[in-house]
This record gives structure tokens, sequence and C-alpha cells, in this order.
């Protein structure tokens, strides 16, 4: 093929693909405006992709086959709406829960993965339009009186500051690995490559005054960790450009000073939490007897009342948690949180994914999201070694992981649009990684799966 012939197909084969990239932003959106768009476009999606997968490829010798993870997921599934039906049918006078149905999504992650790799023939399409829409959205976001005067800003485009300052702090560890990516590549022209690498760096910044504005402690202290993490992995990469490493070398040198400069603010906000959190695992460590110590501290009226609700809310998820701490209390979980040990905070939502999964489904279910992850990070892992991602990619992968890991410590974001799509794409793109692999024979995988 000639390049007159070849420059006409490249834009026609990116106007074709085009719906599947719109489809794809719809579902990360909840990162910019909190809502259900991203359901919607997986069920307006995923149908049809199963139907051509059975009607193209599942004969074929050649199709990519989801393995015993991808089995685990289905049999997750199953398991969940089993477990629903089961408990409707036998104790359905006990109620069910709020949010139940998220647990059935692991059924649809190995599809969503092949439905990426079927349709995103251009991730870094993809990633430009991310870029540009979150630096938009951070633009409109900002309020510089809230960020300068060091009181909290108004949400405008989420339901509440904490689900705001998550999604911004997932869009700031996007921007360093794709400035990285861009300052090492090469088929790209000089301008475009400079002017997204500016604009990844000022959304990046954008994001970090809209976090401190939002006030959010558990979003702070996630990023705290994540950021630093996330510099260290991009600093001591291989070959790495001595023009990255000045970006984040500049990069860590404003945050130190914006930490700094802004110090008061944070105290002003976090202190009397850090200060109580303090004293309350100094009281842990230095006697056995933790549940007196929590109970002590829910009854300790100088502590910050927050801080207090939310110790109920564990305490109260722990003590139903450990009635059946293998299997949990499934769906009708919210029967025994009538009449749970500290009835004062008085909300359904318990303020800590890990318990949100617990109290439902117990260690059983830790295991299994655990598993899955880990397994997601390890292919995605070794797709940044066989070639299939770019270093970015698994840079910017682990430490929105991390984030997140850490973020739902203190909320429910995993019963929140954006922590339910987070997950979703996040175990679909290590499927996704995982099918690359197989297609470059670099795993191996049993026929039968």
């Amino acid at each position: 093929m000639s390049s007159t012939q070849h420059g006409r197909a490249a834009p026609a084969q990116l106007a074709k693909d085009m719906p599947a990239y719109a489809v794809l932003l719809v579902f990360l959106s909840a990162v910019w405006v909190e809502s259900d768009a991203y359901r919607y476009a997986a069920l307006a999606t995923l149908l049809p992709v199963t139907v051509y997968y059975f009607y193209k490829d599942f004969l074929s010798d050649e199709k990519v086959l989801i393995g015993y993870m991808g089995f685990a997921c289905i049999g997750w599934g199953l398991y969940v709406v089993a477990r629903f039906f089961y408990s409707y049918s036998f104790h359905g006078n006990f109620g069910i829960g709020s949010s139940e149905g998220i647990y059935i999504f692991p059924l649809l992650y190995p599809i969503s993965g092949y439905a990426l790799f079927l349709f995103i023939r251009r991730p870094l399409v993809v990633a430009c339009c991310f870029l540009l829409i979150s630096f938009l959205v951070a633009l409109y976001s900002l309020d510089l009186p809230a960020v300068v005067g060091g009181y909290r800003t108004e949400v405008v485009l989420h339901a509440n500051p904490i689900h705001a300052a998550v999604g911004q702090g997932m869009i700031v560890l996007c921007m360093l690995p794709f400035a990285n990516y861009l300052l090492q590549s090469s088929d790209m022209r000089p301008g475009l490559r400079a002017g997204l690498t500016v604009l990844s760096i000022a959304t990046l910044f954008l994001g970090l005054a809209n976090i401190y504005a939002l006030e959010s402690k558990g979003v702070w202290l996630a990023l705290a960790i994540a950021l630093p993490v996330q510099l260290l992995m991009i600093a001591t990469v291989r070959h790495a450009r001595r023009a990255l490493l000045v970006i984040v070398f500049l990069s860590f040198a404003v945050l130190a000073a914006t930490v700094v400069a802004a110090w008061d603010g944070i105290l002003a906000v976090a202190g009397d939490t850090a200060e109580a959190a303090a004293k309350l695992l100094a009281g842990i460590f230095g006697d056995a007897n933790v549940l007196e110590d929590v109970d002590r501290a829910i009854h300790d009226d100088a502590l910050p009342g927050s801080f207090r609700e939310r110790l109920m809310l564990w305490a109260s998820a722990i003590l139903i948690w450990a009635k059946d701490p293998i299997f949990g209390q499934g769906v009708t979980w919210l029967h025994e949180w009538q009449t749970r040990a500290y009835p004062a905070a008085d909300y359904n939502l318990i303020h800590n994914g890990y318990l949100e999964i617990a109290i439902r489904y117990g260690i059983v279910g830790l295991t299994f999201y655990a598993v899955l992850f880990f397994w997601a990070i390890r292919q995605v892992w070794r797709a940044k070694r066989e070639g299939v991602v770019d270093p970015a990619a698994f840079q910017a992968y682990v430490t929105v992981f991390l984030f997140f890991c850490i973020t739902i410590f203190s909320n429910s974001n995993i019963r929140l649009a954006l922590g339910e799509s987070y997950m979703w794409f996040s175990a679909a793109f290590g499927f996704y990684c995982y099918y690359h692999l197989q297609k470059r024979n670099a795993v191996k995988v049993a026929t039968w799966m």
C-alpha cells in the first residue's frame, strides 16, 4: 500500500472506530460527572459484543480464552445471583439491602475486556480525549476564591465534595504518566506533543487545587501516599529522559511548596481527626481490648463528630460480620443492621468499602476481589513487559488502584457510580491485557478455558 493510500485509510479507520471510543469515554465519565451513564453504555455495548463472540469467535481455534479468572468472575456472579434468590425466597421478610446488584458485575468483566480488545485499536486517541475533557472539567470546577481563602468549595458536577475529590484524584494520577509517555514518544509531531504535555501538567495542578478546596481528608491521605509512589516509579524508570526527570523533580518541588503554603489550612481541616486517630491507635496498641478502646472513643465528646460516627459504623459492621465471618450476611444484612450496636450513626452506608463487602459476603468475598485485582495488576505488568501497553499505563494503573484502595477505607466508594465503574474498568483492562498476551503467545491457557 502506498503512503497516500495509507494516509486516506487511517482517517477512515479512525472515523469508523470513534463510536467505540465515545462509548468508552461515556463509561469513564463518572470521574467527571456523577451519573449512571456508564451502566447504559455497558448494557448497550456488551449485549451485541456477546452475540458477536458466540457467532463469530466461539468456534474458532484462534479465539482468546477467559482463563481461570474469567471462570472465577462468572462463578462469582452466578453465586451472588443464586444467593440473592435464596435469601429473597426464604428470608424475604428480612428485606433486601441497597446497591446489591453491583456484586453481580464481575459476571461482565471478561466480556468487557473482550470489548476493549476488539474495538480499542488506538488507545492514544482515547487518552488524548480523556486528557482534554479532564482539563476542561478541572478548569470548570476550579474555585479560586475557595483555594485562596481556605474554605470548602461548592460541588458542581458530583453529589458531594468527597465524590468530586475522588474523581479529581484519579485524574491527577493519570497526568504525570501521560506526560511521561509523551516525552518518550517519537511518532508524534513536536508541536502536538509539547501542547499535550503542557495540558497534562496544567490538568495535574488544576486537579490538585480542586482537591485542596474540596477538603476531603481521606482523599488527601490517599493522594499523599499514591502520588509520591508514582513519582518514584516514574523517576526510576529505565531509560528515563532528562526532560522527564526534570518535570518529575519540578513537580515534586512545587507539590512540596504547595503543601507548606497550605499547611495551616490542612491542619484546620484534618488536624483534629489526625489527633483523634493517633490517640485511638495509641490506646489500641497499648492494651489488648480493642473493642473497649473503640467504644471509649465513640463516647468521647471531645473527638470530632465525623470521626466518632465512622467508628460507630465500622464497629457495628464488624460485630455483624463476626456473626458469619466466612460467608457474611448476604443481601439480607440490612435486617441485622436495624439492631446494630451503635444506632446513633443513622446511615446504611458503612463508609468503608472493605466492610461493605465483608458484611455481605465475608472472607470469601474479600478473597475473591483481592485475587481478582492482584491477577489484573499482574496482567497489566506482564503486558507492560511484553510491550502490549506502555510503561506509563502501568504507572497510572497501579497508583490509581492504590489511591482507590486507600479512599475506600474511610468511604463506601465501591457503591458510587465512580467506584463501580472504576472497579469494572480496572478488571476489564486486566482481561484486555490478558487477551493481547494470548495473541502474542506470552501466556498459555488450557484450551477448555
